[in-house]
Formats: structure tokens, sequence, C-alpha cells
């Protein structure tokens, strides 16, 4: 039986993710549980500074530790002031959900009473509460692992699925961008690019999809990245096709209101799907057949989503040279966004 922690009304607790936007993502559910089980505790959460603004607007997340990566590597003194942050703010415990080694090994010097985390590491020895169990086996869910940690709050309300909340303000200029871009209700995103945590189906293919989607009726808009968007251009303009865009338009916050706007979302296995899905739109995900990138590790959460995957039992492909994500067809998306599409109507 583990040890139940006792904290009192005003006690501080801090939540480290600080690594992907997807993987913070799918932390959510953890901390709006930890605060649904200690609403007189203050919660508060670590990230890395790219994705850290989808925490904002949060009403079960009392403040924001932002932490810029690139930093934890070469600047002793970036580490220092960092270190002391943590030490001012007085956490009474820690819960390490992604046990990065520097980001461990600080908050073991900056004294936290109780940091939470997993065992089996090197780093491991920084942790005074080491949870046993191993992600590396793909069983279940991320987000499931995350509420793992759990084990050593009291027991309560658990909240499954991962939310985030753009504002009135933010939705209205996403509605301004995507008028700009001649798009209105409703209509249908991709998102063709990945974060290279996962193999993808290509970009030509998604722009290929669009002009599908397009001639049957459905309003497209591609999202992500301005050199993205430049790539989209290309490719669109080789195979003389007409695409709206509105890649490089966006900043986090204003690329979350567009999705929540979206009918449908259509995209690989990449941070802007969790995002997607948390705001409740529905995704379409691209996944390729291997374990370790599995749906049922890395799949969308909530009702209504769909994934497909090469008709492989496991690709054995090559990281970054996997050839099965390009066996699913323009024509099977396709249509399986027009099924989803459909029957939400």
């Amino acid at each position: 039986m583990s040890e139940v922690l006792d904290f009192r009304p005003g006690d501080r607790l801090l939540v480290s993710r600080t690594d992907r936007l997807g993987d913070l993502v799918l932390a959510l559910p953890f901390v709006e549980t930890l605060k649904a089980r200690y609403p007189d505790c203050r919660i508060d959460v670590m990230a890395s500074l790219y994705a850290s603004p989808i925490l904002e607007n949060n009403d079960h997340i009392d403040g924001i530790v932002r932490v810029q990566n690139d930093q934890l590597v070469g600047s002793r003194h970036y580490m220092k002031e960092l270190e002391q942050k943590i030490v001012r703010a007085n956490y009474k415990a820690v819960v390490v959900l992604f046990p990065e080694r520097r980001i461990s090994r600080l908050l073991y010097r900056a004294d936290v009473p109780v940091r939470i985390g997993t065992a089996g590491r090197f780093h491991s020895v920084f942790f005074t509460h080491r949870l046993l169990h191993s992600r590396k086996v793909n069983k279940k869910h991320e987000s499931e692992y995350n509420l793992d940690f759990l084990k050593y709050f009291r027991k309560g309300q658990t909240i499954t699925k991962p939310n985030v909340y753009p504002t009135a303000k933010e939705l209205d200029n996403a509605m301004r961008i995507l008028a700009d871009a001649k798009i209105k209700p409703p209509f249908v995103v991709l998102h063709p690019g990945s974060g290279g945590s996962a193999e993808r189906w290509s970009m030509q293919d998604f722009v290929k999809l669009s002009a599908t989607l397009e001639q049957r009726g459905y309003r497209v808009v591609m999202t992500g990245s301005e050199t993205e968007g430049d790539m989209v251009s290309r490719l669109a303009d080789e195979m003389r096709i007409s695409v709206a865009k509105i890649t490089g338009m966006t900043d986090l916050r204003t690329l979350t209101a567009v999705l929540k706007l979206a009918e449908m979302v259509v995209a690989n296995s990449t941070g802007p799907l969790h995002l997607a899905a948390a705001t409740g739109t529905r995704v379409l995900g691209l996944y390729p057949s291997k374990r370790i990138m599995s749906p049922l590790r890395w799949g969308p959460m909530g009702e209504g989503h769909r994934v497909l995957q090469p008709q492989v039992d496991q690709c054995t492909c090559p990281a970054q040279q996997c050839r099965c994500m390009q066996t699913i067809t323009v024509q099977e998306v396709a249509d399986a966004a027009e099924a989803m599409y459909k029957n939400a109507i």
C-alpha cells in the first residue's frame, strides 16, 4: 500500500512536464485531477516555453513556470535562476511526469521536500518517492501512465480527458484570420506538419487531400508553420492545385482557437492533433504501424475520433525512412473524413 501524502490548504504543489506539446496536453488530466482533489492547494505547472501557452486560461492551474529547454544545457546562470525561482515558491511537493535529468537534479538542489518521479533511471536518485512503471512496454495510453502518479494522493474525482480553453478574444482573432483567407464555418483543418516524433503522411498527399475534399464540397484550410506553408505552396504550384492556408499566421493560442472552430481536423500524430481533441473538435489521426508510436499509447482522447494506419502488422522501416505511411491513400483518408463529417451532422 503506497503512502498517501498529506497536504494542507494553501500548500503549493508543482507538476513538471517540460517536453513536447502533445505530451503536455496529455498531462492535463493529471493536473486537473490534482486540483479537483486538492482545491485549497495551489497547483502550478512547469512546462517548456513553447508549449506552456496551452496552460493559460485554465481555472485548474494557478501558475505556470516556463522553462527554456535550450538554456538548461548550456547556461549555468539560467539553471541557477530557475533553481532560485523554485526555492522562492516554497513548493511542498513536485510530480515529475517527464523525468528529464537536469530538471530532476534542479528540483533536488532546490530541496523540494517531496519529489515524485519514476524509478529505474540513473537520476531517479533525485526523487523521494519513486513510481515503478515502464512506459517502454506501451501497454496503455500516455495519459493513463500520468494518472498512475495519483497513487500518492488522496482519492476522489478523476478527470480523464484533456481540455484547453481559448478565450473569446482568441476565437475572434481566429475568425478574422480565417475570414482573411476566405474561410468561414463549417470548415476542415488539415495540419500536415509533424514534430518529428513519429513517421508522417506526406505533405504532398495532404495537398492532394485538400483538393479532393474541396471537390466534394468541403471548405478546407491548411495550418502549420511558415516554413511548412512555403512547402505547401511549392507543392500546390507544381500540382496546379489551389490551397487555402493560414500557415505562419497563428501563435499557439490562436491556433488552438482555429482548431476549436473547425468541424474536424486531419493530422499526423503530432501535438496539434492532441490540441484539437482537447478543444472538443473531432480528429482523424494518421499513425504509423509501430508499437512505440501506436494509437494505444498516443491516440487522440475523447469521443468521435478516428485513426488510420498502414495495412501492415508491424512497420520495420528505419526511422525517418518509413514508406509504410504512403500506403494510406488519399482516397482512403478523404472517405474517412467525409464519413466522420456526415456522421456528426
